[in-house]
Parts: C-alpha cells; structure tokens; sequence
C-alpha cells in the first residue's frame, strides 16, 4: 500500500513539472544545448518538505540521461549538467551541487556537497584571455555505489563503491572501493571494516597506493 501511494503522488509530482519538463526537453531538441535547465532546477530546489522531494525527482526524471523516481535531492540541491547519471535510492543533501557526474544506486550525498565535472573545467593558460573566455573541459565524475560523501567535500575525482569520505574533504585523486579517506587533499585513513584483514595495515595501505598509481 506505501509503495502504491508513492507512485501516486509520484504521478501527479510529473503532471505538476510536465510543463517545465517538457518545455526543456522540446528547447534542446531545436538549440541541442540545456536551455532552462539550471534555471528550473534553481526554481523547485526552494521549494520544501517531501513536496519538494517528490517535485525535483520528477523534474530530473524528466530531463537528467537517467534518473528513477526512488531518490531524494534536499531543499536547495541542483544538478548543473543534464548529463548526470543518478542511481537508485541516490540521496542528495541539502544545497549540494552536481555537475557531469554517475551516481551510483545508494548513494549518499551530505548536504553543501560539491561533485564537480572533473578538475579542469576552465583552461587558464592564455594571461591575455579572461578565463571565462577560455577552453572548458568536463569530465565525468563516478560516485560507485554504497558511497557516503560528507558535508562540505569537493569531489573532483571518482570515488569507488562502497567508500566513505569525511566531511569536508577534497577529493584530487581516485578513491578505491572499500575505503575511508578525509582531508584535503583527501588521503587514505583505512579501508572499511571487514576489508583486507588478511594485511597488514601498512601492506594494505601500499597495495591500495598501487591500485591508483
């Protein structure tokens, strides 16, 4: 019955953002480029409660490559490229942002998070070009699943399934699977309980050195 009463109000949640949906969807289709994408985005991430729950995932349903209707994206949380890629049950705190990027199923997003589309986004190798004039290059960011990403972090690299990263954590170089790291940069604390007990704590810290070069 819960799980009926979820596609309802999932239902009407699409027939209420259809016309902003659709409105983009029809734009890119004449411009093939995103049109009023961050701008809707913006609109229904001030909306609150489980209204605006059930509001955005409908939106991003709609206009995201892929996106199912068993996530929730906080008050104040946006996707900034159309590209993403969202798995199931994907959580997303408040204000977080999220560019060019996969999001594993479970995922975990804590709030002011900051997924960024790679870490050379704006070229500034011409002094004589203001850097907005220069080169962008987006890369896609993979979040695996089972992650836990903490308040405050900045994601420019991947980060492997089943990996915890501490708030407020940089995150330059990819993560392995089955790891915590904190910090910035982000580095390798231990690998999650229950990995790699057949090492030593050493052993295993150099082996997972060696998985990302």
């Amino acid at each position: 019955m819960r799980e009926f009463f979820k596609r309802v109000v999932f239902s009407v949640a699409v027939c209420l953002v259809a016309p902003l949906g659709l409105g983009e969807r029809a734009a890119r289709l004449l411009l093939k480029r995103d049109v009023w994408f961050r701008c809707h985005g913006q609109f229904l991430g001030l909306i609150p409660g489980k209204t605006g729950w059930y509001l955005r995932n409908a939106y991003y349903w709609m206009t995201l490559k892929s996106c199912p209707p068993d996530c929730c994206f906080e008050f104040g949380s946006a996707f900034t490229h159309s590209g993403a890629v969202v798995g199931h049950r994907v959580y997303m705190g408040a204000y977080s942002r999220v560019g060019l990027a996969t999001l594993g199923d479970d995922a975990l997003i804590g709030d002011n998070v900051h997924i960024l589309s790679g870490k050379h986004q704006h070229s500034f190798a011409d002094r004589e070009r203001r850097i907005w004039d220069q080169p962008q290059l987006f890369t896609r960011i993979y979040v695996g699943s089972n992650c836990w990403v903490g308040t405050n972090s900045v994601v420019m690299e991947n980060i492997g399934d089943n990996s915890v990263i501490g708030a407020s954590s940089v995150v330059t170089r990819p993560i392995p699977d089955n790891m915590i790291a904190a910090g910035n940069p982000a580095r390798f604390l231990r690998p999650r309980p229950g990995q790699d007990r057949e090492l030593e704590p050493e052993s295993a810290m150099l082996s997972l050195v060696d998985q990302v070069g």
